[in-house]
């Protein structure tokens, strides 16, 4: 009995780590949401790219393309086989990835015998771009970078296509109907070599660090936000500046080309540019003197609403994981907009009545995400729940506490109405497709079921899931 009381001393006195980092219950928490919408949502997303994209790919382009080779550009097939392949592979990496992190977080025996020199402790400060930033804002700084490398390999398979597609950085050096090829290109390559390069920075700088002492202030989380969004700005219509440069002054001689006339539209855009750029990058350097104490009290009260609704620890933990997918969902879409806008010019992105209702909406579910995690309430929330009475139930393989639980029921509920539009959308598609058959769309008719299929089943796990942890948030 002493032997068993020991092992079990040992076990949860062992480090939680995910890629090597150390990680608190906090840090443990958010990972394990945001694997887990990885493994409940990017099914239907691969599964779109396989039976939808894919099939066309095979059964439209292949056969049309055979037929007669000599009217399509060279090397067609590359380029057209290549986005697409290359979409199937980045999202299985992340589902992968969201794989390994879960069954790494839900394992309920740690790893005993891992060399603690190995484990890169939470005790620990990292300068990043002249910032002093702590292990959690680290770890996110890693993770961020790491799905930023993913996606710039996924856009530069569409940059591969340039010639049958657009290229939204193109677009950034394109002012109304001026452009000029050479720069096009030159943007384009420096964009992602630039951001692959701060990357694969930050990546080495997030797992190095020196120890955290209680003179060292850090960063504030809000503050290093800021930072990184309005530098990604900053960067961007720096580079529009310098697209007014070589297309209407002198500077067009470097690139073989011969400064345009300058009207009322691109003198317009060049005052707007600048503005923008001048705010964001006072907001760049005011975001280095919002720092905090190393070290900071927690305070014990908890007391917490939301619209005026009254929040108990469980519904802040579900109202915080149903954010966190959310703001993930409409980001994703909010993404793929401001590239399928490029082909209409860059200067649209300033326009569209889109952009304000999805930044809406995107800041709508910051503000739960903010309100729960200031002032370290999350800590408490997590505490609160881990404290009430003893609960376990079994998910597949697995034994989830009550925390678990209550994060499984949230991110099940959560994803359900996602699913459930997305079926909607299938079967509306499937009725036009029908209604209006076309003989070289015949591979729609299997491709409507096998994404109906997967639809369905993520709906079943998710309803299980619901079923298994609802008694969680449920009162003895």
């Amino acid at each position: 009995m002493e032997v068993k009381k020991k092992y079990e001393i040992e076990t949860n006195n062992s480090p939680i780590t995910l890629f090597r980092f150390e990680l608190s219950t906090t840090q443990k928490m958010l990972f394990l949401i945001l694997s887990l919408i990885g493994v409940l949502y990017l099914p239907f997303i691969i599964a779109g790219n396989v039976f939808l994209n894919l099939f066309q790919s095979l059964f439209i382009s292949l056969p049309a393309y055979l037929s007669s080779p000599e009217t399509y550009p060279q090397d067609y097939l590359f380029y057209h086989f290549s986005t697409v392949i290359t979409s199937i592979i980045i999202y299985s990496i992340f589902f992968c990835l969201s794989i390994y992190a879960l069954k790494k977080l839900l394992k309920t025996k740690n790893n005993t015998n891992e060399q603690k020199k190995n484990i890169i402790l939470q005790d620990r400060v990292v300068n990043w771009l002249g910032f002093k930033i702590s292990h959690g804002q680290s770890l996110f700084i890693f993770s961020v970078s790491l799905a930023g490398i993913l996606y710039l390999a996924l856009k530069f398979s569409f940059s591969l296509r340039s010639i049958f597609l657009f290229d939204v950085f193109k677009a950034i050096s394109r002012i109304g109907g001026t452009s000029n090829e050479i720069l096009q290109n030159s943007v384009s390559n420096a964009i992602n070599v630039i951001f692959i390069t701060l990357c694969l920075y930050s990546i080495l700088a997030s797992r190095r660090g020196k120890p955290r002492s209680s003179q060292i202030k850090i960063v504030k989380n809000h503050g290093l936000i800021i930072f990184i969004i309005f530098f990604i700005i900053f960067f961007f219509l720096f580079i529009r500046v310098l697209s007014h440069l070589f297309l209407f002054t002198d500077l067009a001689y470097t690139i073989g080309s011969t400064p345009n006339v300058t009207n009322s539209y691109q003198s317009n855009d060049f005052i707007r540019v600048i503005v923008i750029l001048c705010i964001s990058l006072t907001l760049m350097i005011s975001s280095y003197f919002m720092k905090e104490n190393a070290q900071e009290v927690v305070k014990k009260d908890y007391k917490l609403s939301w619209i005026n609704i009254e929040l108990t620890p469980h519904r802040a933990l579900i109202l915080l994981s149903v954010a966190i997918l959310y703001i993930l969902f409409f980001t994703d879409i909010y993404l793929a907009l401001i590239f399928i806008m490029g082909i209409l010019g860059f200067s649209s992105l300033f326009y569209i009545p889109e952009h304000i209702v999805f930044l809406g909406i995107i800041i709508f579910c910051y503000y739960p995400i903010r309100k729960i995690s200031k002032d370290h309430r999350l800590v408490i929330i997590l505490e609160n729940i881990e404290n009430s009475a003893e609960y376990e139930t079994n998910w597949f393989k697995f034994r989830l506490n009550r925390l678990y639980s209550v994060i499984f029921l949230s991110v099940s509920c959560g994803v359900i109405p996602l699913y459930v539009f997305q079926l909607v959308g299938m079967n509306m598609n499937a009725l036009a497709f029908l209604s209006g058959f076309n003989e070289s769309n015949t591979f729609l008719l299997f491709s409507f079921p096998l994404i109906t299929t997967v639809i369905l089943t993520v709906l079943s796990i998710n309803v299980y899931t619901i079923k298994k942890t609802i008694n969680s948030i449920k009162s003895r």
